[in-house]
């Protein structure tokens, strides 16, 4: 038998997710759509038929067929990965986010979107960096600062 990939996998301790001062018990996951990568016209639908709210009688997941996306209802989504893993096109990936920072949103782009919290502080005379995977809202946060 098939293990689910997530089964597997022992609960995080606390600091281990983004280090010693990481969000630990303070974080919650939530899967995260890319609109680029979905293609409800060309799957079977199998983030939805598969995920434990919708299974419920819950619309955690809608498919709009005219925009040919889907859309995760956050306040329901408990961040399992199971339609992360069903879906054929990788186009879900599930994201732990701070609870803590949920009152210092700077930007967000739209539901399902990115949110960028907090903006860094550029002090004179001193040089800033920002490192960080695509999608992170490096540019965006310059954008903001110029």
């Amino acid at each position: 038998a098939v293990r689910h990939p997530l089964s597997m996998t022992r609960p995080k301790q606390k600091g281990e997710c983004c280090g010693p001062n990481g969000c630990g018990d303070d974080a919650a996951s939530l899967a995260v759509i890319n609109s680029e990568k979905c293609q409800p016209k060309k799957c079977k639908e199998e983030c939805m038929r598969k995920c434990p709210i919708v299974r419920n009688g819950q619309h955690c997941i809608d498919i709009n067929f005219v925009e040919a996306s889907a859309t995760i209802a956050e306040e329901l989504c408990i961040g399992c990965g199971i339609c992360a893993t069903q879906c054929p096109f990788q186009a879900i990936k599930v994201v732990r986010i701070p609870r803590a920072l949920e009152s210092d949103v700077t930007h967000r782009f739209g539901i399902n979107g990115f949110k960028l919290h907090r903006l860094p502080i550029p002090r004179p005379g001193q040089c800033l960096g920002l490192l960080g995977a695509n999608g992170t809202g490096k540019s965006t946060a310059l954008q903001i600062l110029a």
